[in-house]
């Protein structure tokens, strides 16, 4: 019996440490260095970014900057091949810049694969605030939290800033 039991376990719990991200976006909130596999969760209600707290990284991450337009470059970080490595998005945005009020759908103008092909690859996804948002967050009051979700059900935040201080950071991001 007891036999019996250690190997529902062992199975259950291999079967949990798997099930980790198998695609995420980047730069990613409150990751610095190399973004990896690590980096994004699965999608829990009520907590699109995670277990990253948003008030306490949002100023040292590294943020995207959007247009005039609003529109902004993300890469997508596809770990395995096939459905679960799928780097098809959707997007909310949080222009409070708090994490806690995704309300608004954000337009993926150029999106990923629903199917990936190579076990480690990576896309470049466009996409574009929607009309009039207006981000507030961060110190200097122009950053947003936008939660990427693949269509596997992995998700992670990342910052998008907005206005001239948004030039600034892309210029240097640039150089």
């Amino acid at each position: 019996m007891f036999s019996m039991l250690s190997t529902v376990v062992i199975v259950a719990l291999s079967m949990t440490a798997s099930v980790s991200a198998h695609c995420g976006v980047s730069p990613a909130l409150g990751v610095t260095g190399t973004f990896t596999k690590a980096d994004v969760q699965r999608v829990v209600a009520g907590s699109d970014c995670g277990s990253t707290n948003v008030a306490a990284t949002i100023d040292s991450s590294t943020a995207v900057a959007a247009d005039a337009t609003g529109a902004f470059t993300v890469t997508a970080n596809s770990f395995d091949p096939g459905s679960d490595g799928s780097s098809l998005m959707t997007a909310l945005v949080d222009a409070t810049g708090t994490g806690k009020s995704f309300a608004s759908n954000v337009t993926i103008t150029q999106n990923g694969n629903a199917v990936q092909s190579a076990s480690a690859s990576t896309q470049q996804i466009k996409a574009a605030l929607p009309a009039g948002t207006k981000c507030a967050g961060g110190a200097a009051g122009n950053l947003c939290v936008v939660a990427f979700k693949t269509s596997a059900g992995f998700q992670n935040c990342v910052v998008v800033s907005q206005g001239a201080a948004a030039a600034a950071t892309g210029a240097a991001a640039a150089a």
